[in-house]
C-alpha cells in the first residue's frame, strides 16, 4: 500500500555493525595450526594492539560489537611461548579486551575456546563439567561488565553433522539457568554457505549429492536446521573472486535465505569479503595464488546494498585486521588494518577500512527508516549473462511498482512496514561491479505522486510524474524508496 502522506520515522532502531575479529593480541600467529611458525611474521612477534587508538579505528568505522575470539578467549593469557590457561579473570586477556571495550562503548561477544573448537564439532561431551564452565564465564561476564557484554560467539560454521551438539549447547544457553544470570544473551554463529562443499551441510555422513536439485535440497534442510537451533540464520559469503569472477550462488543465496526467514519470521543477517586472500602459498618463493581480490569502494556497497536489498539484519565483515592464523591453504595479504613494520606504531589502515567505514556510514544515516520494512520478495531486470543475477528467482508482483527497466542487472528488493503498511523498495545496480559500469534505472510506482528516497545516506524527496522515477546509479550503488501520495506530513 503506498502511503498517503510523506513518512516520518523516529531514530529509534540501529543495525548492528561488526568484524571479524578485531584488534590483535601481542605475540606470534599460527602457521599450519602451529604458533610462531608464520614466515611472514617478525621472529619476535608482535606488540598487542588492544589500544586506544585501534579500539576508536574500530568504532569510527562504524561498527557497534565485537568478536575478539582467539585474540581474548576467556580463560586464556597470552605469552612468548603461546596461550596458556589463566583462571584469574583479572590477569586474562578477555578482560584487558573488555576493560577497553567498556571505555569506548563497544558491546562484546567473547568465546570459549573449548565450546568454539570442541562442543559444538563433538570433540568432547557436553556433562556438567562443560555446563558449569559455561555458567562460571557468564556470570563473570555479567558480574564484571554487566552493558559491555552483550552476547556469546558460540563457534564459526558448523557443519550439518555438527547441528545436534550445537543444539544441545544453545539448549543449555537458553535454559532457565543462564536465564536467571543474562535473560538478554545473545548468541552469535555464522553458517556455511551454499558454495561449500556438500559435506559440510549434509545432515549425515550417508548423504549423496549427486544433483544440482539434490545439493539445494540439502542446503536447504542445512538452513532450516539452522533456523530452528538459532532462531536466527546468518552466514557467510565471500563473492569477489580474482580477476573479476563473481560467484555465482551469491544472489540465490541471499533469497534462498530470505524466503526462510520470511516462512518462518526470524531474522538473517550475512558475513560480506573484507580482505584479499591467497592459497598455496610458498614461503620459499613468497608466492601465493590469488582466491578473494582486494574489495574497493564500489565492491563494498554492491555486496552491502545487495544483502540489504535480501533483507539481512546485522551485517559482518571477515576480516577487520589479518587474522591471527594462517596457512599453506590461506593467507591474508590484506585486510582493514595491516600489520607493517615500517610503521612505527606497527599497523597501518588501507584502502579497505575506509570503503567499509564509507559504506557503513551511508547506511547507518538512515537506520532507523529500512530496519521498519520486512521482506516480501524480489524483482531483478537480467541485461548480462552473469550467473549470479540470473540464477535468482525473483518474481515478486505485489505492491505498486508496475513498470521496471534499466540498462544493467539491476536487482529490485520489495518490502513492506507493518506499523504503517508502507512500501519500501531497495534498487540496486547489481551489475559486477568489477566492470564499474553505471545504470540508467527507470521505475512507475503507479498511483504515487511522489517518492522519499534514501542515496549515500542522505533523504531526497521528489515529485513523480504519473509515477514514473528516473535515476542514474553508480557502480554497486542502491537507493532505498518510499513511494506516497503526496499529502503533507
Amino acid at each position: 500500500m503506498i502511503a498517503y502522506k510523506k513518512p516520518c520515522y523516529p531514530d529509534d532502531r540501529h543495525i548492528e555493525l561488526t568484524a571479524y575479529i578485531g584488534p590483535r593480541r601481542a605475540g606470534k600467529r599460527y602457521f599450519n595450526r602451529i604458533y610462531g611458525a608464520n614466515p611472514r611474521d617478525l621472529k619476535e612477534g608482535y606488540p598487542g594492539f588492544i589500544t586506544d587508538e585501534v579500539f576508536e579505528l574500530y568504532k569510527n568505522a562504524g561498527f557497534s560489537f565485537l568478536m575478539p575470539e582467539g585474540d581474548a578467549f576467556y580463560q586464556r593469557r597470552m605469552t612468548a611461548e603461546g596461550p596458556v590457561e589463566e583462571t584469574d579473570f583479572e590477569k586474562s586477556d578477555l578482560y584487558t579486551y573488555m576493560k577497553m571495550a567498556q571505555k569506548h562503548g563497544l558491546h562484546v561477544y567473547p568465546a570459549i575456546e573449548e565450546v568454539f573448537h570442541e562442543l559444538a564439532h563433538n570433540k568432547r561431551d557436553f556433562g556438567e563439567e562443560e555446563k558449569t564452565l559455561i555458567r562460571t564465564f557468564i556470570e563473570t561476564l555479567q558480574t564484571c561488565f554487566p552493558d559491555t557484554f552483550q552476547g556469546i560467539m558460540l563457534t564459526d560454521e558448523p557443519l550439518g553433522k555438527d547441528l545436534p551438539y550445537v543444539r544441545e549447547i544453545v539448549s543449555y544457553l537458553r535454559s532457565e539457568d543462564i536465564r536467571t544470570i543474562k535473560p538478554d544473551l545473545d548468541i552469535f554463529a555464522s553458517m556455511v554457505p551454499m558454495y561449500a562443499g556438500t559435506y559440510c551441510y549434509a545432515i549425515s555422513d550417508s548423504e549423496k549429492t549427486d544433483t544440482e536439485a539434490e545439493r539445494m535440497e540439502r542446503y536447504s534442510d542445512y538452513m532450516h536446521q539452522c533456523a530452528e537451533v538459532f532462531g536466527e540464520f546468518c552466514y557467510d559469503y565471500y563473492a569477489l573472486a580474482c580477476n573479476g569472477f563473481l560467484s555465482p550462488a551469491c544472489y540465490r543465496n541471499m533469497e534462498l535465505a530470505a524466503e526462510m526467514g520470511k516462512e518462518k519470521g526470524i531474522p538473517v543477517s550475512i558475513t560480506l569479503q573484507s580482505c584479499r586472500m591467497d592459497t598455496g602459498y610458498n614461503p620459499e618463493t613468497g608466492h601465493g595464488r590469488e582466491v578473494y581480490r582486494i574489495p574497493s569502494y564500489e565492491d563494498m556497497r554492491w555486496q552491502v546494498y545487495s544483502s540489504l536489498a535480501f533483507g539481512m539484519r546485522r551485517i559482518a565483515y571477515y576480516t577487520f585486521w589479518q587474522h591471527y592464523s594462517e596457512g599453506s591453504s590461506e593467507v591474508y595479504p590484506k585486510a582493514m588494518l595491516n600489520y607493517e613494520p615500517s610503521e612505527e606504531k606497527g599497523y597501518r589502515k588501507t584502502e579497505i577500512y575506509d570503503a567499509v567505514a564509507e559504506v557503513n556510514h551511508e547506511i547507518l544515516a538512515f537506520d532507523h527508516v529500512f530496519l521498519r520494512f520486512r521482506w516480501q520478495g524480489c524483482r531483478v531486470i537480467r541485461k548480462s549473462r552473469e550467473h549470479n543475477i540470473r540464477r535468482v528467482k525473483g518474481g515478486y508482483e505485489g505492491g505498486s511498482l508496475s513498470y521496471a527497466e534499466a540498462s544493467r542487472d539491476t536487482l529490485i528488493g520489495c518490502f513492506i512496514n507493518p506499523e504503517d503498511n508502507a512500501e519500501g523498495y531497495w534498487i540496486v545496480n547489481a551489475k559486477n561491479p568489477y566492470h564499474y559500469e553505471v545504470n540508467d534505472v527507470e521505475l512507475v510506482f503507479e498511483g504515487a505522486e511522489r517518492l522519499l528516497y534514501y542515496r549515500k545516506g542522505k533523504e531526497q524527496d521528489v515529485p513523480l510524474e504519473n509515477g514514473r522515477f528516473q535515476i542514474r546509479l553508480g557502480t554497486g550503488e542502491g537507493i532505498f524508496a518510499i513511494p506516497y501520495r503526496g499529502a503533507e506530513a
